[in-house]
């Protein structure tokens, strides 16, 4: 029997949208986020992946791979990723040859997550591409990318939104054959190409969802002559840990019924709760995790029977409460929970084993 059992080691990860209050010094915001990936990174996170955002006044990363860099400068292992680069708005040759040029200055930590970019409507609405483009406008590109990053022929191409022309990526990526690619979505269609080329999907998708994600993509690589695998799956949760479960939901109160009636509901015109905003904490502890370590380990074990397996786990970044209070239970997570799901207790179980009962024979012995 192997270590694990074959299971692969799960990644654990930030998805940064990010998210702060308008209320709030900007400046300073950014400052947090650069410093949260710091802390991140000496505990041991695999990867962050960066949103990009250009309306609401909430989400103000306006470039991931500007933020990237200058995150990849402060940071040593921790994989930095664009989560996601909104294909439907962008120039496709832009975004690849910018991912690239990263790939190289961070030697290999770039990762390149794109998507339509619906996560917030008012976005495409800025730059004049209705709802409808999104997904026509997504395929386009991705297909566009993928053949940049697998060829050196050049290429002419024309569509009703962009034009190149003899076409090729003069600088190759520095990862071999190119960059960790992920796509955000669970349109049909996109999740085939998914299993075509051999990508991840970052998800948001509730459990009784995933089964069905996961036949959207292994149809997609099947047609390609592919194999595909679980661990093409990377999950999205809510989470806050502290060392009680009262604890954890007292310190989130305020800040989560801020977001959801104050920013989903208020500016990005979602339905508003039928509850009161200090009734809310314990409606959305139902499907965030907000709790214990113990929790935590409980709620990623049911997930994992429930899809059968996924490949990785991102924690939304959220300011819902004091900075101590997100650092604490980011390290808590690390501490506790991450080891639990990554082999990396399985000697220190083994080795106590052993010597608890070899210390018991000995007290035996000379009793």
């Amino acid at each position: 029997m192997s270590l694990l059992d074959g299971q692969s080691r799960m990644r654990f990860g930030l998805f940064m949208q990010p998210l702060h209050h308008p209320r709030e010094n900007p400046t300073l915001a950014l400052e947090r986020d650069l410093q949260l990936l710091e802390h991140l990174d000496s505990l041991g996170f695999d990867e962050a992946w960066i949103g990009e955002h250009h309306s609401t006044g909430w989400e103000t990363i306006s470039s991931p791979e500007i933020f990237i860099a200058a995150a990849a400068a402060r940071t040593r292992f921790i994989r930095l990723g664009t989560g996601i680069i909104p294909l439907a708005i962008h120039h496709p040759f832009h975004v690849v040859d910018r991912v690239i040029l990263l790939d190289h200055l961070t030697r290999g930590r770039t990762m390149l997550g794109v998507g339509v970019g619906g996560g917030l409507p008012s976005d495409l609405y800025l730059f004049g591409v209705e709802e409808a483009q999104g997904h026509p406008r997504f395929q386009e590109s991705f297909e566009l990318i993928m053949r940049l990053l697998t060829t050196i022929e050049p290429i002419t191409m024309k569509t009703d939104w962009f034009e190149i022309r003899e076409a090729l990526l003069q600088l190759r990526p520095y990862t071999h054959p190119y960059m960790p690619i992920a796509v955000a979505s669970d349109h049909p269609t996109s999740l085939e190409m998914v299993g075509r080329y051999g990508a991840q999907v970052l998800s948001g998708a509730k459990p009784q969802a995933v089964p069905a994600l996961f036949e959207h993509i292994q149809r997609g690589a099947a047609a390609a002559g592919r194999d595909a695998h679980r661990s093409q799956i990377t999950l999205n949760v809510h989470m806050h840990l502290a060392e009680t479960r009262q604890q954890a939901l007292d310190q989130v109160r305020q800040g989560i019924a801020e977001e959801q009636f104050d920013f989903k509901a208020g500016v990005n015109g979602q339905p508003a709760p039928k509850m009161s905003r200090d009734e809310y904490v314990e409606y959305a502890a139902q499907h965030a995790i907000i709790g214990t370590p113990d929790d935590a380990i409980a709620r990623i074990q049911h997930m994992l029977d429930v899809f059968g397996g996924f490949g990785g786990l991102l924690i939304g970044a959220k300011e819902w409460t004091s900075r101590a209070a997100i650092w604490n239970s980011y390290e808590l997570f690390a501490r506790y929970v991450m080891p639990h799901f990554q082999g990396s207790l399985a000697g220190l179980k083994a080795s106590a084993k052993v010597a608890s009962r070899f210390n018991h024979a000995r007290q035996t012995q000379h009793a």
